[in-house]
């Protein structure tokens, strides 16, 4: 019973973040264990949930969680992790322009993970998404590797919408 009540609550607190490529809206917080022990919400059938009270203290936790950095785990590949104590900021800039450049399909990012500075590139759902790219960058960067890493929305490049009118179809007949 307890199983069950767990994988219900976890599948209603992750109901809401699905893959979307669309930014979330701001909603009017709804709680679903206050609206569930309503008397007489659903149709005349009073719902009593017992069990440990932590367990609802860590479904909000996580909802908390989610809503603050609107991020979620991802994977991106590293092609470099140098110290800070011996790097100049300004070469790692450069490093970086220069990975855009020979891949502009693909962002780079220069963090800072106390004491290295890290680049990494990609935004991947998956460690299997990566590969491709991964197999492709390893021609230039060989020591690179995939690293499992939180993605920020607000990191990720939107795509831009493209203009609708497009060039006249060579196939269709010449209207004159």
């Amino acid at each position: 019973m307890r199983a069950l009540l767990v994988t219900v609550l976890l599948f209603i607190a992750n109901y809401g973040w699905g893959q979307n490529d669309t930014i979330p809206s701001v909603e009017k917080e709804f709680d679903f264990i206050r609206e569930l022990l309503e008397p007489n919400r659903l149709g005349g059938v009073n719902i009593r949930i017992s069990g440990d009270p932590r367990i609802e203290k860590l479904v909000r936790l996580n909802i908390t969680n989610n809503k603050k950095g609107y991020s979620f785990k991802g994977y991106r590949i590293q092609i470099l992790s140098t110290s800070s104590s011996n790097s100049n900021v300004d070469s790692l800039k450069k490093y970086t322009e220069n990975f855009e450049k020979l891949f502009p399909d693909i962002p780079a990012y220069l963090q800072y993970f106390d004491p290295d500075f890290k680049i990494r590139v990609g935004n991947f759902h998956s460690r299997l998404e990566a590969i491709p790219a991964l197999k492709r960058i390893r021609k230039k960067y060989p020591n690179s590797y995939p690293v499992k890493t939180d993605i920020y929305l607000k990191e990720l490049n939107r795509v831009q919408e493209q203009d609708t009118i497009s060039a006249p179809d060579p196939l269709l007949p010449f209207k004159r």
